[in-house]
């Protein structure tokens, strides 16, 4: 099995940074193919340029590595997201990599009627971040990362059966602690 951990933390001493090495070594002694795709060691552009937007409605790609993020993905079995949650969503980071990857014609099309179809045919999904504010929290606000990202994009673009964990209070070590106990769970 193939999977890709889509990553975003820019300090290498971070939780995250952590989470992503559990993660990644947990998979490995599964025998899964692993490949990593770090938004911010790969130096990562996640702005749109007028070069980019001048080809975006044709489906076409200025950005070299969002055209190969975009195979990665498709040839993978499984993706895990692994980042921060900051002000209720993903880091602009993250954000740039869905704007400039997911593009019509690659990820998803429309069909006759006008529905948006995915591409991807990602049967299996996680997302594991970390934060200062519970799930219940984020209900109450609308539930942007389940609700926008998960339910809405990840439909869109073909990526079902996401499985959503969050570590509440990433400050506390009880609550890291039982965090990694659930992404252990998880990847069993």
């Amino acid at each position: 099995m193939k999977t890709t951990i889509v990553y975003t933390h820019p300090w290498d001493g971070s939780f995250n940074h952590h989470v992503l090495e559990v993660t990644k070594a947990q998979l490995l002694s599964k025998g899964h193919e692993v490949d990593v795709i770090d938004l911010h060691q790969d130096g990562f552009d996640p702005a749109f340029h007028a070069e980019d937007l001048k080809l975006f409605g044709k489906g076409e790609y200025n950005d070299p590595k969002a055209e190969d993020y975009m195979k990665r993905l498709k040839a993978s079995d499984e993706v895990i997201f692994v980042f921060p949650v900051w002000w209720y969503g993903a880091p602009a980071m993250l954000k740039g990599f869905f704007d400039k990857v997911f593009l019509k014609g690659h990820t998803y099309d429309m069909d006759e009627n006008h529905n948006l179809v995915g591409k991807l045919d990602i049967n299996k999904a996680a997302v594991f971040t970390t934060g200062n504010i519970s799930k219940e929290i984020f209900e109450h606000i609308g539930d942007p990362i389940n609700k926008t990202m998960i339910e809405a994009l990840f439909g869109t673009v073909g990526i079902k059966n996401v499985t959503w964990l969050h570590c509440k209070t990433v400050h506390m070590e009880e609550t890291r602690n039982q965090f990694l106990l659930e992404i252990e769970q998880y990847l069993k």
